[in-house]
């Protein structure tokens, strides 16, 4: 079977040159620039993501941890809670004890100053006078004490 010039002429029309659809599709040299650098980008927050972590911990030292161990009732107008604090050593911490109604509402709390001590972790019992009888004691937060100049 042999080809008219026509028939050789149109199969040389419908295909596109390879330039075209290079430009049409986006595949250039200039791509390859582009992948290096999401590469070099995506290595770099790698690198610094690491950084964060091996340097971060070491902020871990001044932080202030507490924690609810227990709380008994001890009358209609007291009640005594009993808790843990994990704090750097040698810093005075203070700590805000709250007394909750069954309506979680506050009817006692206090501010405790807690001595500088050699040992991270340390527990205390507290008690609080409440204005009506309370159903649960917890501590509401601690924090390192600021020595005023």
């Amino acid at each position: 079977m042999t080809q008219t010039p026509d028939a050789a002429s149109r199969a040389e029309v419908s295909s596109p040159a390879p330039a075209t659809v290079d430009d049409r599709y986006g595949r250039s040299r200039q791509r390859g620039i582009d992948t290096r650098i999401g590469w070099a980008l995506a290595g770099a927050a790698v690198l610094a993501g690491l950084i964060f972590l091996a340097f971060g911990g070491w902020q871990e030292t001044s932080r202030v941890e507490y924690r609810d161990l227990a709380y008994s009732v001890e009358g209609q107008r007291e009640v005594r809670v009993d808790f843990e604090v994990t704090a750097p050593a040698g810093a005075p911490v203070a700590c805000t004890i709250e007394a909750l109604s069954p309506s979680y509402a506050t009817v006692g709390w206090k501010v405790i100053e807690l001595e500088p001590s050699d040992t991270r972790t340390r527990r205390f019992s507290e008690t609080l006078v409440t204005t009506y009888e309370a159903t649960t004691g917890v501590v509401r937060s601690c924090w390192i004490v600021e020595e005023s100049a």
